[in-house]
């Protein structure tokens, strides 16, 4: 079922060339720069790329790895995506598939950042991130439905670039969640650990007692930056990202 991205509507428009391509489950936004790039050989690369990751995903010999809520047990990483993938799925005790869109997202931006020699580099997934920038970027924590949605950002520095930054949602999407946050935002400097964190913890939020707490335990892994945590009028915030309002 196609899901209107109208929160794109203003992403980096003053800042990036940008183009947008779905590939099956793959929505994708890509900002760049510069804009001498050809959008054409851009897009032509970027649906060939996706494809080959996608196809590495589906090819993997253990099909379990496509429905598990859970890690797969004396796994082999067969790709660098995969490699990725599993390593997320351990250190967030998800199921693989629960960093798919940031992995992808992440091995995606950067290929193309060599391939066309590119200074700055945005890659929307879905709604998670992949981030490869010069110049701070502010990222708005979006939860339809809040009050709060789209008035908190997470500002990216040159110092934490390149990093990912994945939100999870127990209201929305069309991911299968166990929780009830209106959103888990979490940055990190893998997108796909990022994504599985995201995942992970939303599926631990079943009321507003547990956003602090939550948060909390987020702030205790050194692999996350900073993370958020939504729940009606509840809002939890750590890491070390700048939060602007």
């Amino acid at each position: 079922m196609y899901e209107s991205r109208t929160y794109r509507q203003k992403m980096g428009s003053s800042r990036f060339n940008s183009l947008s391509l779905s590939i099956g489950e793959s929505d994708l936004w890509i900002g760049y720069q510069p804009s001498l790039v050809d959008t054409d050989s851009m897009v032509h690369e970027a649906a060939r790329y996706v494809r080959k990751l996608r196809n590495e995903i589906l090819d993997y010999p253990d099909k379990t790895f496509l429905s598990r809520y859970t890690p797969l047990e004396n796994s082999e990483p067969t790709t660098a995506l995969i490699e990725a993938m599993l390593k997320a799925s351990c250190c967030s005790k998800t199921g693989p598939m629960a960093s798919v869109a940031g992995a992808i997202a992440q091995a995606l931006g950067i290929y193309l950042k060599e391939k066309f020699l590119l200074t700055e580099i945005v890659i929307e997934n879905g709604g998670d991130l992949y981030i490869d920038v010069l110049q701070e970027l502010s990222v708005k924590l979006i939860a339809p439905g809040n009050p709060l949605s789209g008035k908190l950002s997470l500002v990216v520095d040159v110092l934490h670039s390149p990093l990912g930054i994945c939100t999870s949602s127990g209201k929305i999407g069309h991911s299968h969640s166990f929780g009830k946050a209106d959103a888990v935002m979490v940055a990190c400097h893998e997108a796909s650990l990022a994504d599985a964190y995201a995942t992970a913890f939303c599926n631990r939020v079943q009321t507003k007692l547990d956003v602090q707490r939550i948060c909390n335990e987020m702030n205790t892994h050194a692999d996350i930056i900073s993370a958020v945590v939504l729940l009606d009028d509840k809002l939890a915030l750590c890491g070390e990202l700048e939060v602007r309002t």
